[in-house]
């Protein structure tokens, strides 16, 4: 007979509640906005038709009914959580990754074929995201993020770092007779939410260009396509662009580079034993970062 039970997430939601005694505190937990917490526990109540938390001026505390339920889905996913531990350290062709969506299709992608074609028999997952996914409890066993390495639990390798630098189609450049940093007021500055053209340069100590007004580009990858298409000039990421400037796509405007503010990091849980699979597949990515930078 089939058992009526409420989603999953609702359930890791109250737990953290509970154990945090805070909305606020379970939201960053979880990577969560307070509003998706509240929205989660009401889905929760409304399940069990009755009040799981109290919501103090300062703190929140625990129902009797919610003391109850609180306990139940803390040992619960203990040993889920166990649970998995043991199955993932098993042998295994399974493999999964995590990575931002821009270095996914401007990094990962044009080199990832080569270690498919090699390895036929690995299970490959890939979640392309900005979501810092729960490597305990998510089924994901390597994820690519960008930062300073300092992630709690998580074991991290710095994979590449990057320098930004301004990059444009060579026939916008030549069209706009763009040679050098002095030149990018004569283009249009196309603009992204990662890092903007007045801190670089701010930074680089450039003066006389115009306050930038392009376009706005939600991604990184959405930005240098639209600079690979001729719409003017973008912020690049040398992670991001190695491809494109190699094949001739995206040109320098000039010399001038800034160290970019982190870098690229693969990580994984500090409790997770890796398989194989995984090992092989890390000591492939380290070897086409290498690559890069003989």
């Amino acid at each position: 007979m089939a058992q009526s039970l409420p989603p999953m997430h609702t359930l890791r939601t109250f737990e953290s509640v509970g154990r945090l005694r805070s909305f606020t505190g379970a939201a960053e937990e979880l990577h969560l906005t307070v509003s998706a917490v509240s929205h989660q526990i009401r889905a929760l109540e409304t399940f069990y038709g009755m009040r799981l938390l109290q919501r103090g001026h300062r703190d929140v505390t625990l129902t009797k009914s919610g003391e109850l339920l609180w306990q139940v889905v803390e040992e619960l996913l203990d040993k889920l959580t166990s649970v998995g531990r043991v199955l993932r350290t098993q042998p295994t062709n399974r493999l999964s990754l995590s990575a931002p969506p821009s270095f996914v299709s401007r990094w990962l992608m044009p080199r990832l074929g080569g270690f498919l074609d090699a390895h036929p028999e690995i299970d490959f997952t890939l979640q392309a995201t900005t979501d810092l996914v729960d490597l305990e409890n998510d089924e994901v066993d390597l994820a690519i993020r960008y930062g300073e390495g300092n992630w709690p639990g998580l074991h991290g390798e710095k994979l590449l770092e990057e320098t930004l630098f301004p990059v444009a189609s060579p026939a916008y450049l030549d069209k706009w007779g763009i040679r050098d940093t002095e030149d990018l007021g004569k283009g249009v500055l196309l603009r992204d939410d990662f890092f903007g053209w007045d801190a670089w340069f701010g930074q680089m100590g450039v003066t006389g260009v115009a306050r930038p007004t392009g376009p706005v580009y939600s991604d990184s990858s959405l930005l240098l396509q639209a600079a690979e298409e001729g719409h003017g000039i973008a912020l690049g990421r040398s992670v991001l662009v190695e491809t494109a400037l190699a094949s001739g796509r995206l040109a320098r405007a000039g010399s001038t580079s800034l160290k970019g503010e982190g870098s690229y990091y693969l990580v994984r849980s500090m409790t997770m034993q890796n398989s194989a699979t995984v090992e092989l597949f890390r000591a492939w990515l380290f070897g086409q970062a290498q690559r890069e930078h003989l």
